[in-house]
């Protein structure tokens, strides 16, 4: 079968004295750096979990785990387990985003980050107010003049500093979630 509108004849070489047709095989960059996400809302708001966060479980890692006599100050390996674990997972995202990862991997740019980052950060805000909360119950089994107070004080002061930062990024990235539609596949292929 003949297609009218295709010419009889096609001349693949480009007119004399001009250059040959550049060709891609699409095996471009998956990543590239996006200073802006650093100096964006959310951005900030992960350095701050990352910064205070570690100053959490820095403190809580600091102290001792032999002086816990009769379970008081038993609380100390969730708050260890809640503060490592939400640190690591902020790390992997934050540099996801830095890095424009879910907007440049094909398999990842389907998914909908917005309702995915409110659930995270969600999640990690109950979690972290927990663990905040067994943090100051922990300090206040201690006398003050026992060595270590003032680490499980500010262990716990931290804590609810990284809850604030949990809190305050679940609430923007749930207004980057409602500005898309605001269902579970709202926002699919769309970078925080």
């Amino acid at each position: 079968m003949e297609d009218p509108a295709f010419p009889d004849s096609v001349d693949s070489m480009p007119p004399a004295g001009t250059a040959p047709p550049k060709t891609t095989t699409g095996g471009g960059s998956m990543v590239s750096f996006n200073i802006d996400y650093i100096k964006s809302i959310p951005g900030i708001l992960k350095v701050c979990e990352l910064f205070f966060g570690l100053i959490t479980w820095s403190c809580v890692a600091s102290y001792p785990y032999q002086y816990y006599l009769n379970g008081i100050g038993a609380g100390q390996h969730w708050v260890m387990f809640v503060a490592v674990t939400t640190w690591l997972i902020t790390l992997i995202l934050f540099v996801m985003f830095i890095l424009s990862v879910p907007s440049n991997v094909p398999v990842l740019s389907g998914l909908p980050w917005p309702f995915m980052e409110m659930a995270y950060n969600g999640g990690a805000s109950v979690l972290y107010f927990l663990a905040a909360c067994v943090q100051a119950g922990t300090t206040a089994t201690r006398w003050v003049y026992l060595p270590g107070y003032t680490t499980y004080a500010a262990a716990a002061a931290f804590a609810f500093f990284t809850t604030i930062a949990y809190v305050a990024d679940a609430f923007f990235a749930f207004q980057a979630w409602r500005s898309q539609g605001g269902g579970p596949a709202a926002g699919a292929g769309a970078q925080p």
